[in-house]
């Protein structure tokens, strides 16, 4: 049985919304579904009773609870002690970034950090906002480069790295004179949401303006190249950031917001982490690198 149908429950009742568990999951609410449905065909009984105000457990549901309480737990108990022996017998850096970190910083980063430590080995998890502060607290992985969370940052340190500005993503076709696209501009429009989660970056933006801001906004679990694709057709437009967009060659227009706006990225890390010589390297490697990265251009 996957556990990850258990958790998933788990918090579906706790927030009492299949909607709320799938947005902080990162998955679409008809995925979660999928997934709860597929549990209850498992287990052969109703665990979930749906309703427009929510969900809650069934009777049968609250029956298990005790028992499916303690299988998530010893799902995780097992997977932090594999992880810690893992660990012992090699030496291990668990690193979690975005995609486009991953594109544009990582290779000169890794190539740094290597040369000063040729015996360690290095996993990378790339992933949504969530999941990767998730794996950071729950000890899978060791210290991660994402933006930065008030909701999610507690119980870890952020050390920030760089602001990433933000930047509108439009078709060729449309029409402006200025250089700049003011964010009250995206009200009406078909505005394509970036992949899982993303939406904590870019919602802020909509709410900093005095008036309003209501585009007709469709969430996606679309990778960035795609969601250029979609908009160079002219199927909506998008807000994303200037390192996402770096060295991306297509058919749109790139233009600063107005007001402007950023995310900051930076390494979030546990204060017991802080201690590890390999990772205290890798957060100075990385300090480096970016410093030396941007001060050249």
């Amino acid at each position: 049985m996957d556990t990850k149908k258990i958790e998933a429950l788990l918090l579906a009742v706790e927030k009492g919304s299949l909607s709320l568990a799938a947005e902080q999951l990162g998955y679409t609410q008809s995925g979660l579904t999928h997934m709860m449905n597929s549990l209850e065909d498992e287990l052969g009984i109703k665990l979930l009773e749906r309703s427009k105000s929510g969900v809650r457990l069934s009777p049968a549901g609250q029956a298990l609870m005790k028992e499916l309480k303690a299988l998530s737990s010893a799902s995780l108990a097992l997977e932090r002690k594999a992880s810690r022996l893992r660990d012992d017998s090699f030496s291990t850096l668990r690193l979690g970034a975005y995609s486009s970190v991953v594109r544009h910083w990582m290779p000169s980063v890794l190539a740094g950090f290597r040369g000063e430590n040729p015996d360690t080995e290095v996993m990378m998890d790339a992933g949504s906002i969530t999941e990767i502060y998730a794996r950071t607290k729950a000890d899978l992985l060791d210290c991660a480069i994402v933006s930065y969370q008030a909701d999610l940052i507690q119980g870890l340190r952020w050390i920030p790295l760089r602001d990433d500005r933000l930047v509108a993503i439009l078709p060729k076709s449309y029409s402006s004179n200025e250089d700049v696209f003011p964010v009250v501009n995206f009200s009406g429009l078909e505005f394509i949401m970036p992949s899982a989660c993303f939406d904590k970056d870019i919602n802020p933006v909509f709410n900093m303006c005095s008036e309003k801001v209501s585009p007709r906004i469709s969430y996606s679990n679309l990778d960035d190249a795609a969601i250029v694709s979609m908009v160079s057709h002219g199927l909506g437009v998008s807000i994303l950031s200037e390192l996402v967009m770096q060295d991306m060659k297509a058919a749109v227009q790139v233009l600063p917001l107005a007001p402007s706006a950023s995310r900051s990225l930076g390494i979030i890390v546990s204060e017991e982490k802080l201690g590890s010589p390999s990772i205290a390297q890798f957060i100075k490697c990385t300090q480096q690198v970016i410093e030396s990265m941007y001060s050249e251009k």
